[in-house]
C-alpha cells in the first residue's frame, strides 16, 4: 500500500493514517475542504513540485514545504487555505494582508486563497523566489555569523538588563511560581523519557541536552515575564503558524525566539501534547549534531 515514512519520528505512515508525532497527514487536513479549495490546494502543490528538490509534510494543522528551511507553508481552514511565504523582501501586493518578520533576513507574508484561479502569478512567482531564497540563505547565514557574533553578545546583553527594569514587584513574582514545582516535574518526566537526555543547571533554570545540545529549557517567570513555560527549538515557519494559531499558549522567547524557538505555557498543555513538541524537539536538534558530525573530516585528515 502506499504510505511515507514521518519526517519526525521515522515510522512509516499508511496512506490515509493519522498520525500523532506533533504530526497529522495532507489527507486529514485537506479531507473538508470544498471543490473549488481542494482544487487551489492541488493547483499549490503542484507548482511547488514543478520548482525540483523538497521535502513536503504534514506537521500540527499546516503542510510544510521546506528544502534545507520551510520555504512556505499552508493553513488549511473551513472557508480558505492560509498561505505564508518566507522572503527576504517584504512585498507590496493587495494578496499579502499580513507580513511578519522572523528572523534578521525572513519575513512571513501571509496571503489568504478562496479560489483555484488565485493561484498564477504573481502568487506563483512569490512561490518560486521564496523557494530559491530559501536555498541562499544559509550561505548568506554563515557569511554573517562570525560577524555578528559580538554584536548579538552586546543585543542580548542589553535586552537582559531593560528585562531587569521591566521585572515586577516580588508578591507578583511569587504568585505565578506557585506551580513551577509541578510543571518542572512535567517536564522533567518527559525529557527523561528519552534516550541520552541530560539534564544540566544553566543560568538558574534546568536545561535539557541531547546530550551535546540544548533540546528544552525550563523558564520559571523569567525576569517575572509571569510564565511558568518551556522554550523549545522548531524548524523554520513553526513559531509564527504556532503563535498565530494559539497565542494564549505559544510565545516568542527572548534570546532564542529569533533562531525560531517555541515557548510553550506548560499550564495550558496536556501531556500528551508536551510530549510531542519535545520529542520533535529533541529529533531537531539531535539531527543537526548527527549532521554536524558526518561533515567533520577524521582527525588524521585535519
Amino acid at each position: 500500500m502506499a504510505g511515507r515514512e514521518c519526517y519526525h519520528c521515522k515510522q512509516w505512515i499508511e496512506e490515509g493514517q493519522e498520525h500523532d508525532c506533533w504530526t497529522t497527514t495532507e489527507a486529514a487536513l485537506t479531507r473538508d475542504l470544498s471543490d473549488d479549495l481542494r482544487e487551489a490546494w492541488n493547483r499549490l502543490r503542484e507548482t511547488a513540485v514543478s520548482f525540483g528538490d523538497q521535502r513536503i509534510y504534514a506537521s500540527h494543522k499546516s503542510i510544510m514545504f521546506a528544502r534545507k528551511s520551510c520555504y512556505f507553508f499552508v493553513r488549511p481552514k473551513r472557508s480558505y487555505l492560509e498561505l505564508c511565504l518566507f522572503l527576504g523582501r517584504s512585498l507590496k501586493a493587495p494578496q499579502v494582508r499580513r507580513i511578519d518578520r522572523t528572523s534578521k533576513s525572513k519575513l512571513a507574508h501571509f496571503v489568504r486563497i478562496t479560489h483555484r484561479d488565485e493561484i498564477e502569478r504573481p502568487i506563483t512567482d512569490w512561490l518560486r523566489e521564496a523557494y530559491e531564497f530559501s536555498d541562499a540563505l544559509p550561505k548568506a547565514n554563515l557569511q554573517r555569523r562570525n560577524s555578528s557574533t559580538e554584536k548579538n553578545g552586546i543585543a542580548r546583553k542589553r535586552e537582559s538588563n531593560q528585562a531587569a527594569k521591566d521585572t515586577p514587584g516580588p508578591k507578583a513574582g511569587r504568585a505565578r511560581t506557585r506551580g513551577s514545582s509541578k510543571q518542572l516535574a512535567r517536564l522533567r518526566r518527559i525529557c527523561k523519557s528519552i534516550p541520552g537526555t541530560i539534564e544540566k543547571v544553566s543560568h538558574s533554570e534546568p536545561t535539557f541536552l541531547t546530550p551535546k545540545r540544548v533540546f528544552a529549557i525550563f523558564a520559571n517567570n523569567h525576569h517575572g515575564d509571569g510564565r511558568i513555560a518551556a522554550w523549545l527549538p522548531a524548524v523554520d515557519g513553526v513559531q509564527a503558524g504556532l503563535i498565530e494559531e494559539a497565542p494564549e499558549i505559544y510565545f516568542r522567547p527572548p534570546y532564542v525566539g529569533v533562531s525560531g524557538w517555541v515557548g510553550v505555557e506548560l499550564s495550558k498543555v496536556d501531556d500528551k501534547q508536551l510530549g510531542a513538541l519535545v520529542r520533535e524537539a529533541f529529533r531537531l536538534v539531535d539531527s543537526k549534531s548527527t549532521a554536524s558530525r558526518r561533515s567533520k573530516p577524521p582527525f588524521a585528515a585535519r
